[in-house]
């Protein structure tokens, strides 16, 4: 019911607001006082200094209850008796003054009213302006509660009773003893009501004896403690008579306005609150964070975990160290509490061939490109391994050097090593070397070698020789200590059986049958006589006896001065009759030959 009330004097925000100055915590009239303006004539953002760095700030002081319909009803489970109130939430002015009343005139018993703010609020006062002039003179009851959850739970902030013990069985104090009673409801009387402009009010200030209000920014319990998104006022009894200028009047309950002073819970994040397409008050976020209440990071921003942001401490949210190769991450706190606090950011979906927790790695077959950023989009090549050479596609990420096959080298897995050579087969593309390499110094050691030969008997009678087949394993053995003609080297050699071996003398060791050739080390090494695996050659040299063996221990040995040349079907016939004619006595004794000039051909 809404009546017309003349003459009190308006009773706005700012004049309510002065009322409560000496109840609130420095930091909150600092705040409020400063950066209600400050939005508005700020050359820059508030939330920034102005060399960027980004500081604590706070949105908009206002009356969070203005333009809110008010519901009020009989009970506080009953249904509304009135609804759709605006008369105590519009412009109050001396232009614009009107009263209202509950149904039921002078009934005013357990009257309920409610006010749903639509959001997230840190309330810091409630007024209540009342129409009447006089102070009451009966006892009255009220309690002030509040809805952290849009109204499906209750938690009462204040009782006002002239008998607090009686009624809510509190005793009557204005400030909490304790950090622990700093959060829960206080009752007083609230007599003498204050006086504004003719009409009396009732302030409530949420933050006034609270043992903690001037750490504010630093006590969660406050902080929830102040944060609302719904108001409801039971009045469960009020006073049927005020006084006015000494005389008794009775008035019903009539209330002219309701204030509720807070700023958007933007938790530090924000300087500005709007209301967006649906009415709804939005904290529009700073320091890279979301949500209504700006009480979360945005994507990307999470390599910390989010803080509200204090007067010392911005704490603005971070984004995730990817390298520019990712533009998703999630935070983990175990890695988190691992680095340290410092960092918990994990990169999701890393992109241009990249992996790791910041993408900075690359993938299984790829290898850093050191001439190349690593935030840039190529820093990762693919594995320029061999398919041959190398065992599998995988390399080193770091220096790129791929997994090579036995015998093989380069970064690649593309040559063979030293001492191997290239082979036939795809499974073993190197192979061990049978021979080494000669050298200048072997070159010039080793006698040249002749392609084709002349044999004649004379030829025959100078040297001792035979012809054999190589075998397939050559055993190496310990030289003997001296490096003139020291035997260091063994190799197994195996006669053919069908080509019978010349041996002239009883003191001959060259026989028919498997026997030992021995080779100097400095000859083996550097490959003369060339003999290789697998060949028949025919051999001419000298047999060995004259290095002091004994009679039974003269060698067949082959040097740089053995002639081997391989061995051809058609010398059989010749050499068959060279020897005929040598055990005929052609061949004169060893000691009246004459050295060999030269060796013929065929």
């Amino acid at each position: 019911m809404i009546r017309p009330f003349s003459p009190p004097p308006s009773t706005s925000l700012f004049p309510v607001f002065l009322l409560l100055l000496p109840f609130l915590p420095p930091s909150l009239v600092s705040s409020s006082l400063s950066h209600a303006p400050l939005s508005w004539t700020s050359p820059h953002d508030p939330c920034y200094y102005v060399d960027g760095r980004p500081r604590h700030c706070l949105s908009e002081f206002i009356n969070a209850a203005y333009g809110v319909s008010a519901n009020a009803s009989h009970s506080l489970h009953g249904p509304d008796r009135d609804s759709g109130i605006t008369t105590l939430t519009d412009l109050h002015n001396p232009h614009n003054l009107t009263c209202w009343t509950p149904h039921g005139g002078h009934d005013t018993g357990h009257w309920v009213l409610s006010l749903a703010l639509g959001r997230r609020f840190e309330i810091t006062y409630i007024s209540l302006q009342f129409c009447q002039r006089g102070e009451p003179s009966d006892p009255i009851s009220i309690s002030i509660l509040k809805s952290m959850d849009y109204g499906r739970t209750w938690r009462p902030m204040q009782h006002y009773s002239s008998d607090c013990l009686g009624d809510f069985g509190l005793p009557s104090q204005t400030v909490a003893q304790t950090r622990h009673q700093e959060t829960e409801p206080l009752c007083s009387d609230p007599r003498p009501l204050q006086k504004q402009r003719g009409g009396m009010v009732l302030a409530f200030s949420a933050l006034d004896g609270r043992p903690s209000s001037p750490d504010f920014d630093h006590s969660h319990t406050l902080q929830d403690w102040v944060t609302a998104t719904d108001i409801r006022v039971v009045f469960h009894r009020m006073s049927k008579e005020v006084k006015v200028d000494g005389h008794n009047v009775t008035t019903p309950l009539a209330l002219s306005d309701v204030q509720v002073g807070g700023r958007c819970k933007c938790n530090g994040h924000a300087s500005t609150c709007r209301r967006d397409d649906t009415g709804r008050a939005v904290c529009v976020c700073e320091h890279h964070t979301a949500g209504q209440d700006c009480d979360v990071c945005e994507d990307f921003y999470c390599d910390r975990p989010w803080h509200r942001a204090t007067p010392t401490h911005p704490n603005p949210c971070v984004a995730c160290e990817c390298n520019g190769h990712s533009n998703k991450c999630r935070f983990s706190m175990e890695v988190f509490q691992q680095s340290g606090r410092r960092s918990g950011g994990v990169c999701l979906k890393c992109r241009h061939h990249t992996a790791g927790r910041h993408c900075q790695y690359c993938q299984n077959g790829y290898t850093r490109d050191q001439s190349k950023l690593l935030n840039h989009r190529k820093a990762c090549q693919p594995c320029q391994c061999h398919p041959l050479g190398a065992v599998g596609r995988w390399c080193n990420q770091t220096s790129g050097q791929c997994l090579c096959r036995e015998g093989v080298t380069g970064l690649r897995c593309n040559r063979c090593a030293p001492g191997y050579q290239q082979g036939k087969s795809p499974l073993r593309p190197c192979i061990r070397k049978s021979t080494t390499e000669k050298t200048e110094e072997c070159v010039s050691y080793c006698q040249p070698s002749q392609a084709k030969v002349r044999m004649n008997l004379e030829t025959y009678c100078l040297k001792d020789f035979g012809w054999c087949q190589v075998c397939l394993s050559i055993t190496l053995a310990e030289g003997a200590g001296e490096s003139d003609g020291a035997l260091g080297s063994l190799v197994a050699v195996s006669p053919s059986p069908s080509n019978p071996s010349s041996a002239r003398g009883p003191a001959s060791r060259v026989r028919r049958g498997p026997q030992s050739l021995w080779v100097p080390d400095r000859d083996l090494g550097c490959g003369c006589p060339a003999l290789h695996v697998g060949r028949t050659f025919l051999l001419i040299g000298a047999e060995e006896g004259e290095r002091g063996w004994g009679p039974e221990e003269s060698r067949l040995v082959a040097d740089r001065s053995t002639l081997a040349l391989q061995w051809r079907e058609h010398w059989s016939p010749k050499l068959r009759g060279f020897r005929g004619q040598d055990k005929r006595g052609r061949c004169p004794p060893k000691h009246q030959r004459k050295p060999q000039k030269h060796l013929s051909q065929f």
